[in-house]
């Protein structure tokens, strides 16, 4: 266990409760949960500087990549289709309608797919003759020369390695030029005139001078490519987009993207020349099939009609008569009437099933007793009556006999010898209705047969006929057809119209310069913002007086300016040589507000704590009793920090004795009282470090200590640790009159205000003092400079954070 830990333990309250600040839960909203305008217009302020510089650097960013970022033309077409198919030539578009959607589109979608082809990428390669590429070298970037190079390249590529390969070309003069290049790391260069043939085993060309070339030309740097094919199609495939304007309309745009409007603009030309050539080429090729399959179709129809024709005379020659449908019309009648009578066959014959089913079961059947009507035998219906009234009696005996009496048993056989009677006239009369049924099946069978006889002229005559008209309509139709492909072939004519054709653009689609700015400007700003934010999320100390009264329950005594007159490497007392400062000023205010803490009392004991070390409690404790000494009251200040005593070094004296000596009775207490420059202030300092602090404040000599010294003085001030780190100096402000805690500015972290609420729960008398208030309204990070950076046990260094590094990074300090 730690001593910080021990310590703890042993602070304890009047009640016997430890006070702790242990639980970090407690009051996490109003630590973390608070927004604080006003520091974030001081963090704001301070971070201008930086704000503008990103700015600044994002928008040159934004024009530094215009700039240099080679700019992308898109040239673009509409070609308007014309959806008439073969299909809705020949007159079957009730089979294939063009106008429905689905078919519609996958019509377009075929153009579409045939525009965006190798086949058709080929040919636009053919025809442009773009085997060599052109390009002027700039400062940064290098620019392609379409159709206005100064200089000609002819010749053909002996190894393919050298497809795609740039050579380098610098005029020298009007006459000659430097070739280079480089091979597998190697740099090749040579001199040659215009109009000289350059050949090897690698390739074969030779340069000419174009009317482009000029003498400001001379030490020009250019370069050229000897393009394979592939190359090409595939830049075509990768760069050629065609789509869908409106499907309604039926047009297409297609469009090409290159960093040289002109030749995006002549490939979009001829790619739409391209496609009216294979156009026309494939309409009239197909004009050849249609015709060709027309007269094929023409003759076997021809076949086919002539043979229906033959076989329909022959028909009506051999039966002499078509009408039929009379005779077919009567036997139908006859066989739905004899179906009906065989219907209610079965239902009477499932009826008497039922019946027997019951029967057998021991049932009643009394429920069935309704469908007698359909029993066309009287005896069974009278056995069938009596059955039901003997098992009525029977039922109404067993409502007042058992069973097994002799009138209940005579009754049971009278059942027994009805229902063998039932039984049998229903297997009677089930025998006659399956007879019946039998008889008329068969003259339903009989009827049957005729009819199959009959129809089958009217069958044969029919479809003899349909087949004569079907390739009677279909021969007139082919005829048709026929005489109208042959009239279009002789004009054919494409399947689109060009309704824009592709024209110069010189603006490019990228980049948008306006949008890169804004683009810049906004991520400048988006940049400012954050790291606006991050340093207020970073800041996690108390900045303005404002920040530490929101939320805190303690009494606010007053603020301290911050000193800059000078660096101190420790608290000094500043007062006596500086009465007219701003802080002998606030400090003279603070005075007057303890007066009214205590009106009453005539001997007061003020205590000053603060959360943890560099906070300003010493200085505070030195300057104030300074300042109340000044005002003709005898004051003594007390240093209990006694593991890093600091009173004595404000006040540039010696440590060798003090209050650690006198409680343990060492040396008395006249022996430790020093005097300082004000002559109403007198110091004890702390003494020689003891090892147990804690235990030496609450024995009962420190008690007869204060009782002695208020016997001298009028005020005694008593600089205590740093409650955040160690107990003692709780013990002693419970002791106190008046309690003072020091919150310094731009160095207390947010939690000690949790720490004061805490305290203040058991001792209500505490005030806070806000120390080295800023002069103007700037973020920073100022202070007296004094340095109250101790560790207080042995061995212990401060250790720099993950968080401190980011914080430091970020401009924010801790």
């Amino acid at each position: 266990m730690s001593l910080l830990e021990d310590e703890d333990k042993r602070s304890l309250n009047g009640s016997g409760n430890r006070i702790s600040f242990a639980d970090d839960s407690e009051e996490q909203d109003d630590v973390f949960g608070d927004f604080d305008f006003a520091k974030l217009l001081v963090i704001a302020n301070k971070s201008l500087a930086w704000v503008i510089l990103l700015i600044t650097l994002s928008i040159t960013g934004a024009i530094l990549y215009v700039r240099y970022t080679k700019p992308v033309y898109e040239s673009s077409s509409i070609l308007k289709l014309d959806l008439k198919s073969e299909a809705g030539v020949l007159g079957l578009n009730k089979f294939n309608d063009e106008n429905m959607p689905g078919n519609k589109l996958s019509t377009i979608s075929g153009e579409i797919e045939f525009l965006k082809s190798r086949f058709l990428y080929e040919k636009i390669v053919d025809r442009m003759k773009m085997n060599v590429s052109y390009f002027a070298y700039g400062n940064i970037l290098y620019e392609e020369r379409y159709n206005n190079a100064p200089f000609k390249v002819i010749g053909k590529i002996k190894n393919q390695g050298f497809l795609d390969f740039k050579f380098d070309v610098t005029f020298l003069d009007k006459d000659k030029f430097l070739l280079s290049y480089k091979n597998n790391d190697e740099e090749i260069k040579s001199e040659h005139y215009f109009g000289e043939k350059i050949s090897n085993e690698n390739y074969t060309f030779t340069l000419y001078p174009t009317h482009f070339w000029s003498a400001k030309e001379t030490g020009a740097k250019y370069f050229f490519t000897m393009n394979s094919k592939e190359a090409l199609v595939k830049n075509l495939m990768e760069n050629v987009s065609v789509s869908i304007l409106n499907l309604e309309a039926n047009t297409i745009l297609l469009s090409y993207k290159n960093h040289n409007y002109f030749k995006a603009t002549d490939i979009v030309n001829t790619i739409d020349s391209v496609y009216l050539e294979q156009t026309l080429e494939n309409k009239s090729k197909s004009h050849e099939q249609t015709i060709k399959f027309l007269e094929a179709s023409l003759l076997k129809t021809e076949e086919n009609l002539a043979k229906a024709e033959r076989e329909l005379e022959a028909f009506v020659r051999n039966n002499r008569t078509v009408d039929v449908k009379q005779d077919f019309g009567k036997t139908g009648i006859k066989i739905e009437e004899l179906d009906k009578e065989k219907q209610v066959l079965k239902s009477r014959i499932s009826m008497l099933g039922e019946l027997k089913e019951l029967i057998l079961g021991d049932k009643e059947i009394n429920n069935f007793i309704p469908a007698l009507t359909q029993v066309e035998d009287p005896q069974l219906s009278a056995a069938i009556n009596s059955l039901n009234t003997l098992q009525e009696e029977r039922n109404r005996l067993l409502n007042s006999q058992r069973e097994n009496t002799l009138v209940v048993k005579t009754k049971n056989k009278s059942i027994e010898r009805i229902k063998e009677n039932v039984l049998d006239l229903i297997d009677i009369n089930k025998k006659i209705l399956y007879q019946q049924s039998g008889e008329i099946h068969s003259k339903m069978v009989q009827l049957e047969q005729e009819v199959l006889s009959l129809p089958s002229k009217e069958t044969e005559f029919t479809r003899l006929k349909r087949f004569y008209s079907i390739y009677e309509k279909f021969y007139l139709l082919l005829m048709e057809k026929e005489a109208e492909f042959g009239i279009a072939k002789a004009g054919t004519i494409p399947n689109f119209v060009i309704l824009s054709p592709a024209l110069n653009n010189p603006n490019p689609i990228y980049p948008k310069k306006i949008f890169i700015y804004i683009s810049g400007l906004g991520i400048g700003i988006f940049l400012g913002i954050s790291l606006i934010a991050i340093r207020y999320l970073l800041n996690d100390t108390i900045s303005t007086q404002k920040e530490l009264e929101r939320s805190l329950h303690a009494s606010m005594l007053g603020g301290i300016p911050e000193y800059s007159k000078e660096k101190m490497e420790v608290s000094k007392l500043v007062v006596d040589k500086n009465p007219k400062s701003a802080i002998s000023e606030a400090l003279r205010s603070i005075r007057t507000n303890l007066e009214f803490i205590c009106p009453n009392k005539k001997k007061k004991l003020i205590a000053v704590t603060s959360t943890v070390s560099g906070e300003g409690k010493t200085f505070v404790a030195s300057n104030l009793s300074g300042v109340i000494a000044l005002s003709n009251q005898k004051v003594i200040l007390l240093d209990l920090d006694m593991r890093k005593p600091k009173v004595h070094l404000a006040f540039e004296k010696e440590n060798f004795k003090g209050m650690s000596t006198v409680l343990i009775g060492k040396h008395t207490l006249e022996e430790c009282i020093q005097p300082t420059s004000i002559s109403n202030l007198s110091f004890i300092s702390a003494g020689p470090t003891p090892p147990n602090p804690s235990e030496l404040i609450l024995r009962e000599e420190f008690d007869l200590l204060i009782k002695r010294l208020f016997e001298i003085y009028d005020v005694v001030v008593i600089d205590t640790p740093p409650v955040g780190l160690v107990t003692d100096g709780i013990l002693i402000l419970r002791k106190a009159d008046i309690p003072l805690y020091v919150v310094r500015t731009d160095y207390s972290k947010k939690s000690a205000k949790r720490n004061i609420n805490k305290l203040v729960k058991t001792i209500p008398k505490l005030c806070v003092l806000m120390n080295a208030l800023k002069a103007i309204n700037t973020y920073g990070y100022g202070g007296y400079g004094y340095g109250y950076g101790y560790g207080y046990y042995e061995g212990e260094t401060e250790k720099e954070t993950i968080i401190s590094k980011i914080k430091s990074l970020a401009g924010v300090k801790a």
